[in-house]
């Protein structure tokens, strides 16, 4: 499949002649779009054709934004027409959110953000969507975040760009698809599919239960990438996560990238603050959530989920941007992958040390659950919740303390864990390990890019441009601080094999362990 036709059909906005009728990224976190040109797209209202020019915005951290300004303003019904041809990817391509639309075997799959020109007005509309699939095979199918075939919401136009779609020759668990919990993908994953089907939904129940949403519909949606990494993006009602060619997905394994993803559905700040200063509440909750709800669920055993926020944490200090506050970490998110991992990490210490806090000044009749359940109350309620709203919710659980503590950490001071966390079972002691370094851009592994000069791989001879033709899984030499890294790479027409302990200096932190004697029964956490 080598294009998606688009139509749309809405009524005219109103506004001035030389206002902005649609609005689309040219980038959007460092991800390009079809950025369509004026003449690209066609349109007509009750009076005939109308013709646009565009204007690109200021760049924000975020991206650009083109908007598409009409020659007069528009009246009656208005129809717009584009296509678009999918993203040319490689073993090159940098990864990324999972925004763009690409071929897969038998059709695409992306998100709307990447192909949809769209009204700039943000009330609500009547949306239904509809696929045309008369010019495909039979058997093919159309699925949005929403459902398959036909489907109709209210909400803004933008929740057309944020969320995803998948057409053509697609599979789905269940093969019907028509549960509110499905899996769909095109090209078939390299691990047992169905297997993982059961194991999320057993997980997202849990989650939507605990989160006051119980049977609220939900779909993932499974791509391949052509080079070795994988990733997941979280957008309406559902996600979509990319493996490589050898089912590589993410340091944490697939288990926690789905975890992490899927409670990105429920916990927000909503208060109109910018993201670089919420991302800590956002990545934070996910952080915490993923794994202590999967541990809660029966899905890990205690060890397992010891391992998981052990690497969190060496993750935290190992971070050469701890220092930075929440609005510098932002200003860079998009160019430097080591500043997007900031508020994980703080956020999943910040949230540890609350729920300790918490806990101790209750006398464990209250948690951090409490405090994010009833914020999701609130919003459900109609009401904003911001930064402010935060502070003076924790306020009323540990007094003075909030203020100082939430201080701490938007200003990057570095974090220490509670001497109560995760207890009785877990207690937190000072550590230190050698982090993990690629050497390189760990975002694009299909060539090497960015290479440190100071780095072991630097030292072993790898060299900037050098195209990566097999590399160890990424994900076993972060788990595993003796693992070599071997690689083989093509330079100037010639194969060289290259070999290296993917470690930098040893760095200071904290990790927790099992306190002796205590019982896993103690260990529900």
């Amino acid at each position: 499949m080598d294009r998606l036709e688009v139509e749309l059909r809405f009524p005219a906005p109103g506004g001035d002649p030389g206002d902005a009728l649609l609005r689309m990224p040219v980038t959007l976190v460092s991800t390009p779009t079809a950025a369509y040109g004026a003449n690209d797209i066609h349109v007509r209202d009750g009076r005939g054709l109308l013709s646009l020019r565009t204007e690109d915005a200021e760049p924000t951290p975020e991206g650009v934004y083109r908007h598409y300004l009409g020659d007069r303003a528009a009246e009656g019904d208005v129809t717009v027409a584009y296509a678009v041809t999918p993203r040319p990817v490689s073993s090159e391509t940098r990864n990324g959110p999972l925004f763009d639309l690409r071929a897969q075997d038998g059709g695409l799959m992306g998100a709307g953000v990447y192909f949809f020109a769209l009204p700039t007005v943000e009330t609500p509309y009547r949306i239904t969507l509809n696929w045309d699939l008369s010019a495909l095979p039979e058997g093919a199918r159309g699925v949005w975040s929403f459902g398959e075939g036909e489907r109709s919401v209210t909400a803004p136009a933008s929740t057309l760009a944020f969320s995803f779609y998948a057409v053509g020759a697609v599979a789905s668990e269940p093969e019907a698809g028509a549960d509110d919990f499905a899996l769909y993908w095109l090209s078939h994953p390299p691990f047992d599919i169905d297997d993982l089907a059961t194991e999320t939904r057993a997980l997202y129940t849990y989650m939507s239960e605990f989160f006051n949403d119980p049977g609220a519909p939900y779909r993932v949606f499974v791509r391949e990438n052509p080079y070795p990494a994988g990733g997941g993006t979280a957008l309406a009602q559902s996600f979509m996560f990319g493996y490589g060619a050898g089912g590589e997905t993410t340091s944490g394994g697939l288990q926690m990238l789905l975890a992490h993803e899927m409670a990105h559905n429920w916990p927000r700040l909503n208060g109109g603050d910018p993201h670089a200063l919420t991302a800590w509440y956002t990545e934070g909750t996910a952080e915490f959530y993923s794994s202590l709800l999967a541990l809660r669920a029966g899905l890990l055993e205690t060890d397992e989920f010891l391992d998981i926020i052990n690497r969190r944490a060496d993750a935290y200090y190992a971070n050469p941007h701890l220092g930075l506050s929440n609005e510098e970490a932002g200003r860079i998110f998009w160019s430097d992958s080591r500043a997007q991992r900031v508020p994980y990490g703080r956020g999943f210490i910040y949230l540890t040390n609350v729920d300790a806090q918490v806990r101790a000044a209750s006398g464990g009749e209250r948690s951090l659950d409490d405090l994010v359940l009833t914020i999701l109350a609130r919003q459900k309620a109609g009401e904003s919740i911001g930064l402010a709203q935060w502070v003076e919710l924790l306020q009323a659980e540990i007094g003075d303390e909030a203020q100082a503590g939430f201080d701490a950490m938007t200003s990057g001071q570095a974090l220490f864990p509670h001497p109560q966390s995760f207890g009785p079972c877990l207690r937190p002691v000072q550590a230190s390990h050698r982090p993990f370094q690629l050497g390189f851009d760990e975002m694009r592994l299909g060539v090497v890019a960015d290479l440190l000069p100071e780095s072991a791989a630097a030292r072993a001879g790898l060299a900037e441009g050098d195209e990566i033709l097999s590399i160890t899984p990424v994900r076993e030499a972060q788990g595993d601080e003796d693992r070599m890294m071997e690689m083989t790479i093509r330079r100037d027409g010639r194969t060289y094999g290259v070999r290296y302990l993917p470690r930098g200096e040893p760095v200071s932190g904290w990790r927790w362990e099992r306190v002796d004697g205590v019982p896993d029964s103690a260990c529900a956490l």
